[in-house]
This record gives structure tokens, sequence and C-alpha cells, in this order.
């Protein structure tokens, strides 16, 4: 089985799905991944995400709508104990197999960056990269392994990451 390779267009789209595109052409866009179902971020919320779990992939897949009906983000989620099935480029990167420190420096030289050390976030491209922990020098080989690279990746149109505009003087 050929792995899935999902091209990440910042500002545009993931593989088939288009930035702000409806709703239902997203979960059919999402078809070419897998099977989606509707999703609710929360208990008691209204399905109105779409989801694809793992499967052969290795990766979960989230296409956020909201109640505006429209693809307002894409999250990507690696399964690391499931054999990753899928790659997932931005800007010729591979960002579940590329080291983060990599991925940073790359990013770095042609946008500003916002990071952490666990996360970093590209507010020109509306992009955040993320992973639960940073491996330490102590650790064992496993585990370095498991947290050298992101985990997740973040897709938004945009001004995702654009602060909030701040109220005017005497108003």
């Amino acid at each position: 089985m050929r792995p899935l390779v999902i091209q990440i267009d910042p500002l545009g789209s993931v593989g088939p799905i288009l930035l702000g595109s409806p709703r239902l052409e997203a979960g059919r866009a999402l078809r070419a991944w897998g099977e989606p179902v509707e999703y609710a971020p929360y208990p008691g919320a209204l399905p109105l995400d779409w989801r694809i779990s793992g499967g052969g992939s290795g990766i979960d897949v989230v296409v956020h709508c909201g109640s505006t009906g429209v693809v307002q983000t894409v999250e990507i989620f690696r399964d690391f104990d499931a054999r990753p099935g899928a790659q997932v480029f931005l800007l010729g990167m591979d960002v579940f197999s590329v080291p983060a420190k990599r991925v940073v420096d790359v990013l770095r030289e042609r946008f500003e960056i916002e990071e952490d050390g666990y996360s970093c976030t590209v507010p020109e491209l509306s992009i955040g990269l993320g992973r639960p922990m940073v491996p330490d020098q102590d650790d064992d080989e496993e585990e370095r392994e498991r947290y050298t690279c992101f985990d997740n990746v973040l897709i938004a149109g945009p001004g995702y990451y654009a602060p909030p505009p701040t109220p005017e003087a005497g108003r």
C-alpha cells in the first residue's frame, strides 16, 4: 500500500480540503483519505465538524467548520502508536518525520515565528505545529525518537494567529 501524501498549501488547502469551503464539500473531499464521520469537539456540542481516525494512515484529521458552516481550520495528528502510513508536507518538509528543530530553522529562514520549544506558530501562514514534550538527552532512544518531531499541525485561513485588536484610547 502506498503511503498517503498530504500537501499543505498555507492559507489555501490541505490536500483536497479547501479552507473556507462549505462543510458538506469538505466531507466529500475527506473521502480521499477515508470515511469521515461527523464530529463534535466536546460533549453536548452539535456535530458540525468532520473527523477521520487513524485506520491505515497513522493520522487523525479534524476539519473544524463550527457554526459558520465552512472550513475554518484543519488539524492533523500523528498516531505514534501506529506505523505512519501518511506523509504531511509543508514547504517540502514532512512535518511528522523531519526533526522539529530543523522544521523551525527552515521556517525561521523565511518567516517570523513564535516558538516555545514544544510548539511553534507561523502567524503569516496561519500554521501551528506542536508536540507534547521536548526529548531530554537522558531519555531512552524510543522516547527521544517519539518526541523529536512534531506530532500535530493546524492549518487555518489568514489572520488566525493575529493578535486581537486593541481598543482605541478613550473608548
